[in-house]
């Protein structure tokens, strides 16, 4: 064999070993790059969460159409309580839901209540982006908080307007609540500290459904909903102002990831459109079609946000 030949040889070898540990240094930039670009949490799936209840279903789906509707990006809903959703938020495996100020402030947070709505909210906003790195967008208008209600003919008999008035006339009427709201200290004893109600009688009712029925039947008088409860257009009842404002605020807001909002920042635009946009009667009438009429809840966020003018 020729020296030429040999040297041909020797750098076809080499060559094929340049080649692999290219292939190899090219696999491993690939690799890494991916692994740094699932880090970052860029992604173009924005996944959205639901808790599973009417309010949530709703909100929820109003987010998806308005990020179809403003942007390029796909959407993902996923229906999760409230604990697997709050770790899934933390590690990035949703991106974006519409929480509470109480419910962020308590259970999320674990702070003292607040009663102001505005301090509540800007507390947890802060709280949410230094401990959290979630950003809380603007206030959607409503405060799904308790209300102190009362059948029409009750409001009318006694004159009521609000709950300091009712706990003037308490001692002629029947009062009920769940086991846990009688015995959570800023829930029961710290309206009983404020408004000193002296009811003629407190029954324990823990499912709401029998409380709407008891109260229905006038086996109560006074019951404690949520300011959103469907419900209480279906059965006529008033619900009586909070005037010395007992109920700590749950005023609802979208929550999204910061890592999000960076590689995306156009979502704060787009999901701020709904800030101020529904009062409790709005979503009490939109949880009401869902829960009352059995519309599917994407098509009752879907009718409201093009009334609204807010999708095509």
């Amino acid at each position: 064999m020729t020296i030429e030949k040999r040297k041909s040889r020797k750098l076809r070898k080499g060559g094929k070993l340049l080649l692999t540990l290219g292939l190899v240094i090219t696999t491993a930039l690939a690799a890494a790059g991916c692994s740094n670009s699932q880090a970052s949490g860029s992604k173009d799936t924005i996944v959205l969460a639901t808790k599973g209840f009417a309010e949530s279903d709703i909100l929820a789906n109003a987010l998806k159409l308005l990020i179809e509707n403003d942007t390029d990006l796909k959407t993902e809903v996923k229906k999760l309580d409230n604990t697997l959703l709050w770790n899934a938020i933390d590690s990035g495996d949703v991106d974006a839901y519409v929480e509470y100020s109480g419910t962020a402030l308590i259970n999320i947070l674990k702070l003292e209540p607040e009663f102001d709505p505005d301090k509540a909210f800007k507390t947890v906003a802060a709280q949410l982006k230094e401990k959290k790195k979630l950003i809380a967008l603007d206030p959607l208008g409503f405060n799904n908080t308790y209300v102190l209600a009362v059948r029409k003919e009750t409001a009318d008999q006694y004159g009521l307007k609000t709950a300091s008035q009712l706990a003037e006339k308490s001692g002629d009427l029947v009062f009920s609540a769940s086991e846990e709201f009688l015995n959570r200290p800023d829930a029961w004893p710290y309206i009983e500290n404020i408004y000193t109600p002296k009811f003629k009688e407190i029954k324990s009712i823990q499912d709401k459904s029998l409380q709407y029925q008891a109260i229905d039947q006038k086996l109560i008088d006074v019951m404690l909903p949520y300011s959103t409860d469907s419900q209480l257009l279906k059965s006529g009842l008033v619900a009586l102002e909070d005037d010395k404002h007992v109920f700590i605020p749950y005023d609802a807001f979208p929550i999204v990831r910061e890592q999000t909002l960076k590689d995306h920042p156009e979502l704060k635009e787009t999901l701020n459109k709904l800030a101020g946009k529904i009062d409790e009667a709005t979503m009490q009438s939109l949880n009401a079609q869902v829960e009352q009429d059995q519309k599917p809840a994407s098509d009752v966020a879907k009718a409201w946000l093009k009334s609204e003018g807010l999708i095509k």
